[in-house]
């Protein structure tokens, strides 16, 4: 059970949170204050750890949209709220499309300086791991004929490293909202 919550864990991490911020800024812009983001989030997140498998989903990014909108629909159901709008067909445009934003491609650089700065923080046995792995695409049985382990090696360093890597980028964000005076999700 804990390999799939640990696969689950990692899908979160490289399909779903890359997307938050984007997710956030749709739901500020269409929903307004008619909703609280940060509970739509949360129940998100709660909905997704919850699958017991994550092979059907094609797109982490679409999937996260329609749980985040699945949530605030069922959130104005139950209040009885009587104007529901509808999702248009550019705010689905929006959603699918796969082509990234100039701000999103800025977003993503910084993301990968702060991964890099995370990864550099691991041992050099940890960070060999993660980039065969989750760089490179190897299997854990390839990484580890790769690097003269064995595969419980690799599986401990991949969970360990990763929960390492994560902490660090959200001490940094942390350290980032600080600086900001805790206004960086204004922007």
């Amino acid at each position: 059970m804990d390999d799939e919550q640990d696969r689950l864990a990692e899908w979160v991490a490289d399909e779903i949170l890359p997307h938050e911020a984007l997710v956030r800024g749709w739901l500020v812009r269409r929903w307004g204050r008619s909703v609280d983001v940060e509970d739509v989030l949360q129940e998100a997140y709660c909905r997704i750890s919850a699958l017991r498998s994550v092979d059907h989903i094609d797109s982490g990014r679409a999937y996260f949209f329609a749980t985040v909108q699945s949530v605030v629909l069922d959130g104005v159901r139950r209040a009885k709220v009587a104007n529901i709008r509808s999702m248009t067909e550019i705010d689905w445009q929006y959603v699918m499309d796969e082509s990234p934003l100039p701000d999103r491609v800025v977003e993503s650089r910084q993301q990968f300086e702060r991964v890099r700065a995370a990864l550099d923080g691991l041992s050099e046995i940890a960070r060999q791991i993660i980039m065969l792995r989750r760089v490179h695409g190897l299997s854990q049985k390839e990484t580890a004929q790769q690097l003269g382990v064995s595969e419980n090696i690799v599986e401990n360093h991949v969970t360990r490293g990763l929960r390492k890597v994560l902490a660090a980028i959200a001490e940094e964000e942390g350290r980032l909202t600080d600086r900001m005076g805790g206004k960086l999700d204004q922007f």
